[in-house]
């Protein structure tokens, strides 16, 4: 996959790069590296992909650092949408030991540059500066290895032979009852009371489902359920999921508003 990007103006004196890492002992490692260089800066460290986006609200980086384990399924939403909405900035993977693993889940996202969990900290400066003036990196370590190359075909012929399959369900079959439910108009406490649980449980499955499906607020997941086909029409009641009050509400209300329709959330 041959990714490019329009490369930074020449005259570029600082690298501005929003580093992306859930664990604050690994990220420490990361940023003392990149603050031994004169030329580069981060501007945010964050734990997520989410939290990245709201970081970069009007001023997207030159650069992202971003740990492989947030391409995992259940965060891969998340990065996906950064990647969009800042489609500029370039992205360095920092992978796993197993490199061909990471690589591959980083050519997934676009991303242009990777460097393995192992590597010194002059390699990862180096693919950020490459990154940062345009060049893909990435895509010369995957030419420089025929055997990624033969992965990565195989890869395209599997995803083929598997177009016609129904896509996987991220949802456990809880969260999937949970969302039917709400689909059909229940708040979070009828919810649970049907479901014999805690209405907080409810509040904590709902926002589980709204992290693996990469939506801001429950009237988006059962939209996006609704067109994967993992629910149907005839399961959800319309005027009561996509009111303008569910839409107008953020996340954190969309999943704790069980009780009055004052909050917004489940009105």
């Amino acid at each position: 996959m041959d990714v490019r990007r329009t490369p930074p103006a020449a005259h570029l004196e600082t690298i501005r790069i929003v580093l992306i890492e859930p664990r604050a002992l690994v990220g420490l490692g990361i940023r003392g590296a990149i603050d031994n260089e004169p030329d580069m800066q981060v501007v945010a460290e964050v734990r997520s992909a989410d939290d990245a986006l709201a970081a970069i609200e009007g001023q997207a980086p030159d650069v992202f650092i971003i740990d492989v384990e947030l391409l995992e399924p259940a965060a891969s939403a998340s990065t996906r949408r950064l990647t969009q909405e800042s489609p500029g900035s370039g992205i360095v993977v920092v992978g796993r030991e197993d490199d061909d693993a990471s690589i591959l889940e980083a050519i997934e996202i676009g991303a242009t540059g990777h460097v393995s969990a192992s590597a010194e900290p002059s390699e990862l400066v180096a693919v950020i500066r490459r990154v940062a003036e345009g060049e893909d990196p990435l895509r010369d370590e995957v030419i420089a290895r025929p055997d990624l190359v033969d992965r990565i075909m195989e890869g395209f012929r599997d995803s083929f032979r598997r177009a016609d399959e129904p896509p996987s369900i991220p949802l456990t079959p809880r969260e999937l009852a949970i969302l039917r439910h709400v689909a059909g108009g229940l708040r979070n406490r009828e919810v649970g009371a049907l479901l014999d649980v805690s209405e907080q449980t409810i509040k904590n499955h709902l926002s589980s489902i709204l992290h693996k499906l990469g939506v801001p607020n429950r009237t988006h997941a059962v939209t996006y359920a609704v067109r994967q086909g993992w629910l149907t029409l005839d399961e959800t009641d319309v005027g009561a999921v996509a009111s303008p009050a569910d839409e107008a509400t953020p996340p954190v209300s969309a999943i704790s508003s069980g009780g009055g329709a004052s909050s917004g959330g489940e009105g």
